[in-house]
């Protein structure tokens, strides 16, 4: 009877991991979509005010914000997976004592480099190519979009600081 109880606690943790890691995955999903949202909402704002162009690099405030937090989640996630991979292999290894103190221990196992055993880093989440190519593309297009709106703007100060440099060589 012991033996069964155990089982079910098992099964029943190994669950609870899934259900965290799902809710970590869905969290860093929908940060993107949020950050979307705000992002085409702030465009859509600012292109109707021509007195506002220059105000458009603020759009990148929350492209940066949602950026760190869909690496934290990352990093949950994937401390999240090290600790049930973990919890395996102490399962696995048949060694009691252990089992039990692993046995509903939720906080996530943050590692700082890849370990032979298969664990994942969680050391450079915000440069991970399931995050950093999302954000980065999206805060170029709004680096590029900036920079055509404002064109005029700095074109006359390019052409500003160019006569005042040739002024002062002369």
């Amino acid at each position: 009877m012991n033996e069964n109880f155990y089982n079910d606690d098992v099964r029943q943790y190994l669950q609870m991991m899934q259900a965290n890691i799902e809710r970590m995955a869905t969290n860093s999903a929908n940060c993107k979509s949020w950050m979307i949202v705000i992002i085409t909402a702030f465009m859509g704002l600012w292109s109707n005010f021509q007195e506002m162009k220059e105000w458009g690099i603020i759009v990148i405030i929350p492209i940066l914000l949602f950026w760190y937090l869909d690496s934290f989640y990352l990093q949950l996630e994937r401390g999240m997976r090290n600790r049930e991979r973990e919890f395996l292999n102490i399962l696995g290894n048949g060694i009691e004592d252990e089992c039990k103190k692993a046995l509903f221990c939720f906080k996530p196992m943050l590692l700082p480099s890849i370990d032979q055993e298969g664990f994942v880093s969680t050391k450079n989440c915000f440069f991970s190519k399931s995050i950093a190519p999302f954000y980065g593309i999206t805060m170029g297009v709004v680096i590029l979009i900036n920079i055509i709106q404002n064109y005029d703007m700095i074109s006359k100060v390019i052409n500003y600081h160019l006569c005042s440099c040739k002024c002062i060589c002369q």
